[in-house]
């Protein structure tokens, strides 16, 4: 299947704690790299947020943003860290005394440090929060889901098009390859002739010789190859799997034809089409830097 990298969704659903929001975001990448911005009262299910979005995407660099209006004041109780706020007063006040700073050590001041005000849920609260979340995580997936496919209609439309292009330039190569072997033996006999005279010319060895020509300059094989390269790469428009790395190394491959073709070649037509070869070869390349 072909799909963008590059998406986008947004999705949100009215809770009885508030209204609970996400937006996600996806752009290009080798790996599947994902961050989160959650509320801190929802904090604790970032492990099964992130190994939910693992299991939904296969690559792309991933941001999440989920927003839960009212739930820090529905369902729980704020609880001081005792703890904490008393490291925090005795760490302000060593403070004060070691550099003659002014001011008191107040209330607002110790609150508003991390870990000292925490909100207390109710047992089975973060199981109950997590089914509410996963809801929207659905849909928002879903809707990216929806622009990734569009994005990836375009591209399978530009893939073909390229294609078709790399399809008429092989037939050019395709067409001169023949005639090469039978240029080369006529060459060769105009170059031996005026070297050897009145001697005669031994028809085996020479037929020795073109057939010798004939196999280092034949790239049937190489361009039956580029062909089969090229039915496979259609073939993944349709495939259920993520199709990105597949075309990525099939690019590597159909690479590596068209340089042995201009290598086998060795002619001025044939060098014209593998240029053209590798500059749609390169395009493509691009391209499918963008499917996940």
């Amino acid at each position: 299947m072909i799909r963008s990298m590059t998406g986008y969704g947004a999705a949100e659903r009215a809770t009885e704690a508030g209204r609970l929001s996400a937006e996600i975001r996806s752009v290009n990448h080798r790996y599947c790299e994902i961050s989160l911005r959650l509320p801190r009262s929802i904090a604790g299910l970032e492990g099964a947020v992130r190994a939910y979005l693992i299991e939904k995407l296969a690559r792309g660099k991933i941001n999440l943003t989920v927003t839960w209006e009212g739930y820090e004041e529905d369902g729980g109780r704020l609880k001081v860290n005792h703890a904490v706020a008393q490291q925090v007063v005795a760490a302000l006040s060593e403070l004060k005394a070691k550099y003659s700073l002014g001011g008191e050590v107040d209330a607002r001041s110790v609150a508003t440090m991390p870990d000292v005000l925490t909100w207390e849920r109710p047992a089975g609260d973060d199981e109950k929060r997590w089914t509410e979340l996963k809801v929207v995580l659905e849909a928002v997936v879903e809707n990216m889901a929806k622009m990734k496919e569009r994005e990836g209609n375009a591209l399978e439309h530009e893939f073909e098009t390229r294609l078709q292009g790399i399809e008429r330039r092989l037939a050019r190569a395709e067409e001169r390859a023949p005639l090469r072997p039978k240029e080369a033996q006529e060459r060769m006999l105009a170059r031996l002739k005026p070297l050897l005279a009145d001697v005669p010319v031994d028809p085996v060895r020479v037929a020795q010789e073109v057939a010798f020509l004939a196999e280092r300059l034949d790239c049937t094989e190489e361009c039956v190859r580029l062909r089969a390269h090229l039915s496979q790469f259609r073939r993944l428009f349709t495939d259920a799997e993520p199709a990105g790395r597949k075309l990525n190394f099939l690019l590597q491959e159909m690479n590596r034809e068209v340089n042995t073709i201009g290598s086998k070649g060795n002619d001025a037509i044939i060098a014209e089409v593998v240029i053209e070869l590798k500059d749609e070869v390169e395009k493509l390349r691009e391209q499918v830097q963008n499917v996940e």
